[in-house]
C-alpha cells in the first residue's frame, strides 16, 4: 500500500549527495588520457558524478591521502610495481575496487590475494572497459542519496529505492515501494539525477527501475511491488535491448 501521508506533498529534488571518486596509476601520459577520457563519456552516458584523478607511479598514489571507489592501475610501472602497490592499498583500504590494466596477464594468480575486481588488457578497449563500468554499477553503485525538500524537512532517499517515475502534467510522482512523493518538477528534471544503467523510460509518462521489473508483455510492465506501467509501442524494441543487457541475456 501506498503511504497516503506525502502523496499530494510537493517535494523538490535538490541534488545527488555522492560523487564517484576513481584514480588513475599509470607510468604512460597518454594512456591516463585515454581512461580518464572514457570514464568520463561513461560518467555522462550514465548520468554519474565523477571524478578522477590521476598518477604516473605507485608512490605518488601511495602518498595520497583520498580515498577512492575505484582505482584503475598499471602492473608494470617505474619503481613500485602495480602488485605491491594494491597490496599495501588493500591493507589501508578494504572496500575500493581494483581493476588492473596490462598486458602481462602472468601475475593473475598473484593478485587473488588482494581481491582484484578485473583485468582488462591495453591498449584501452572501450566496449570492455564500459562492460566492466556496467558490472560494477549493477554490483556496488548507483545507489547514491538524493536529497528531496518536502516542506521545511530535508529527506533523503536511495536512488536504489526508487521503483519508477509517473509524469503528472508539469510535475511528477516518484514512487518507493510503499509511498510516493509528488514532486514539483516534470519527469524530465528528475531522470537527469538518476543512472540511465537502472532506470529507463518506457512511455512518455513512465520511467521504470530495471531491478524492479517482474514481467512484462506488449503493452504492459509489471513491477515487483504490485504496481505497473504503461509500455509505448514506440518504446517496446527499445526497452527488450536494454533490459536484456542489464540482466546479461537472460529472458524472462
Amino acid at each position: 500500500m501506498i503511504d497516503e501521508v506525502n502523496i499530494d506533498v510537493l517535494c523538490h529534488v535538490m541534488q545527488r549527495v555522492y560523487k564517484m571518486k576513481i584514480a588513475v596509476c599509470d607510468d604512460e601520459k597518454y594512456f591516463r588520457d585515454d581512461v580518464k577520457n572514457a570514464v568520463y563519456k561513461y560518467s555522462n552516458l550514465n548520468q554519474l558524478e565523477v571524478v578522477v584523478d590521476e598518477y604516473d607511479c605507485g608512490e605518488e598514489l601511495l602518498k595520497s591521502a583520498d580515498e577512492y571507489d575505484m582505482i584503475l592501475l598499471d602492473y608494470r610501472m617505474g619503481g613500485i610495481d602495480g602488485l605491491e602497490t594494491a597490496k599495501i592499498i588493500r591493507e589501508k583500504n578494504i572496500k575500493t575496487i581494483i581493476i588492473f590494466m596490462t598486458n602481462y596477464p602472468d601475475f593473475v594468480y598473484e593478485s587473488f590475494e588482494i581481491m582484484t575486481y578485473r583485468f582488462l588488457p591495453k591498449p584501452l578497449d572501450a566496449t570492455k572497459f564500459f562492460k566492466a563500468l556496467d558490472d560494477y554499477f549493477k554490483a556496488y553503485g548507483n545507489n547514491y542519496p538524493l536529497l528531496l525538500k518536502v516542506n521545511r524537512s530535508t529527506i533523503h532517499i536511495n536512488i536504489r529505492d526508487i521503483v519508477y517515475l509517473e509524469a503528472n502534467r508539469k510535475k511528477c510522482y516518484i514512487y518507493l515501494n510503499n509511498k510516493r512523493y509528488h514532486c514539483a518538477k516534470p519527469m524530465s528534471y528528475v531522470i537527469e539525477y538518476l543512472p540511465k544503467s537502472i532506470f529507463y523510460k518506457v512511455h512518455k509518462s513512465f520511467v521504470v527501475n530495471f531491478d524492479y521489473v517482474q514481467s512484462y508483455d506488449n503493452k504492459d510492465i509489471q513491477l515487483k511491488n504490485g504496481a505497473s506501467a504503461h509500455l509505448s509501442r514506440s518504446f517496446l524494441m527499445p526497452f527488450r535491448n536494454a533490459y536484456k543487457t542489464y540482466t546479461r541475456g537472460c529472458d524472462i
